[in-house]
């Protein structure tokens, strides 16, 4: 499925997690797996857990 990471599309799994979704961005943009993420939110500003499940087509959007 496909989910929005900071308004960039991400291929991840059914099911995946919104860390998940960050991990796979991560891996995108060459960016460190350990890299400290503040805070989560969706598309209406709504702070989000890590382990929150998401939908395809879902927007995220995350601060370091």
């Amino acid at each position: 499925m496909i989910v929005f990471v900071n308004d960039t599309p991400v291929k991840t799994y059914y099911g995946a997690k919104v860390k998940s979704a960050i991990m796979a961005y991560f891996r995108d943009h060459d960016m460190s797996p350990k890299t400290q993420v503040k805070e989560v939110r969706d598309a209406y500003g709504n702070f989000i857990a890590m382990d929150g499940s998401i939908r395809s087509n879902a927007k995220i959007y995350f601060k370091l």
